[in-house]
């Protein structure tokens, strides 16, 4: 090949990687429950299964799972009342963790979802509460359960040990676990002795830890984790990512936007979120991003809010399409 022709090859070769890092999606809607207006969706797998919730004729919501071959199917509530739950997280073996009231006090039990069938996971002692919020390859779950006369506290449920009291930070009386990685560390939030409200990040080897809050701010929630031990969340008006247990990296907010709180992160850094109701993706390479911007124009789409994102980079969250409000899923054009 002569060497002009070399050098032409290479340039075109820069070129397409350039335009590869300009991030853009395709779009996905995912619907409703037949006679319902109303989903969102809130976790995605590695391969791009949607779990979240959908409402009714009669405005009950039920948790759904949703694939690109069977669509959106219901997940069953459970008894008696078998009306109202909630799917919140996903497995890469499609075991779904989420949570289901179980009478018209809208008391609910945390609940795994395993070939569409739920298994209650029960509460810490003496409990009449508990919600299912994050669930890992191994089927352990993060969440928080109320215990007899006190306020609820976040837990770790696994098969082999069951739930187990993950505390608050000390002098706190409160605490909800949101969000569990591969190692089985846990995110969340939990009050403290100072009166202010932290984000937290428990390991198995440290417990509990505060995570900082940035300057000014008086509370922060920690409300996504990924496999590098990284905390996505907010504190005060911002989103954040915590890199670590001194480190808190501001994301910043969408222009003409007065705050942003980030719900879940990936293990390349990019997390997704909210900023004065316009779902959001960031980077450290391209800062905070409205969704919007990147889907295709004049798709009938606004997108309000972006609740996870798995390490392909598929989204999914809730946006408004023909005067409904839909769950969607982004996936990523190269």
């Amino acid at each position: 090949m002569p060497k002009s022709n070399s050098i032409a090859l290479c340039f075109g070769i820069v070129l397409i990687a350039l335009s590869a890092d300009a991030q853009t999606y395709t779009i996905t809607d995912l619907g409703a429950f037949t006679g319902g207006t109303e989903s969102e969706g809130f976790g995605v797998s590695p391969s791009g299964q949607v779990v979240g919730y959908s409402r009714t004729t009669n405005y009950d919501a039920h948790g759904f799972i949703w694939s690109e071959r069977a669509g959106l199917r219901q997940l069953s509530s459970i008894p008696p009342q078998s009306d109202f739950g909630v799917a919140q997280a996903i497995n890469s073996k499609g075991v779904v963790a989420g949570w289901s009231d179980y009478n018209v006090l809208e008391a609910s039990l945390a609940v795994i979802w395993q070939h569409g069938a739920p298994t209650i996971l029960g509460t810490l002692p003496g409990g009449t509460l508990s919600q299912a919020m994050g669930i890992n390859d191994f089927d352990q779950v993060a969440g928080f359960s109320d215990s007899g006369s006190s306020e609820p506290h976040a837990f770790l449920w696994s098969r082999s040990q069951c739930m187990r009291d993950l505390g608050t930070l000390p002098g706190g009386y409160y605490s909800q676990g949101l969000a569990i990685n591969g190692q089985g560390e846990v995110s969340g939030y939990s009050n403290a002795a100072d009166g202010a409200w932290h984000a937290f990040l428990w390991t198995p080897t440290n417990g509990m830890q505060a995570l900082p809050n940035v300057a000014g701010a008086s509370s922060a929630s920690g409300n996504g984790i990924n496999d590098l031990g990284e905390v996505a969340g907010g504190s005060g008006s911002f989103a954040v990512l915590w890199t670590s247990t001194t480190s808190a990296e501001n994301m910043g907010v969408l222009p003409g936007q007065g705050w942003s709180t980030a719900f879940a992160v990936n293990d390349a850094s990019q997390a997704v979120g909210w900023s004065g109701f316009i779902a959001f993706v960031w980077s450290r390479a391209t800062g905070i991003q409205d969704l919007n911007s990147l889907i295709p124009p004049n798709s009938g789409w606004f997108l309000s809010t972006a609740n996870a994102i798995n390490n392909a980079g598929q989204i999914t969250g809730q946006g408004t399409i023909n005067g409904e409000s839909h769950a969607f899923l982004l996936t990523p054009v190269r």
